[in-house]
């Protein structure tokens, strides 16, 4: 899981223009969590695993950057077809969005 936390931190600097801070505020509110630097840092180590429900949303943010770094073109409804073969996925005020377990 060290890759998937390193990719995630890769994605939302590079890819979604995050600062650090920024991603884990957004992870926190996301996962109802209060993740600090120290434990990201312990994640990205190896020293202890996110928990599902993380590691869920990490990949969720993680796969439409990986595709765009792997030189793979996918289309908006590419991305959705992804997340509804992945994902329990819900629409609410026309926006899509996972449904953590």
């Amino acid at each position: 899981m060290r890759q998937l936390v390193s990719s995630w931190v890769e994605a939302e600097k590079n890819g979604y223009r995050h600062t650090l801070s920024e991603a884990i505020e957004e992870l926190n509110r996301e996962c109802g969590i209060k993740l600090t630097y120290s434990r990201l840092a312990e994640w990205r180590k190896g020293k202890y695993t996110p928990s599902q429900k993380v590691l869920s949303e990490m990949f969720y943010r993680v796969l439409p950057w990986a595709l765009m770094k792997s030189g793979i073109k996918a289309t908006d409804e590419q991305l959705d077809a992804l997340e509804d073969l992945i994902w329990k996925v819900n629409v609410r005020d026309g926006e899509r969005y996972i449904e953590h377990l």
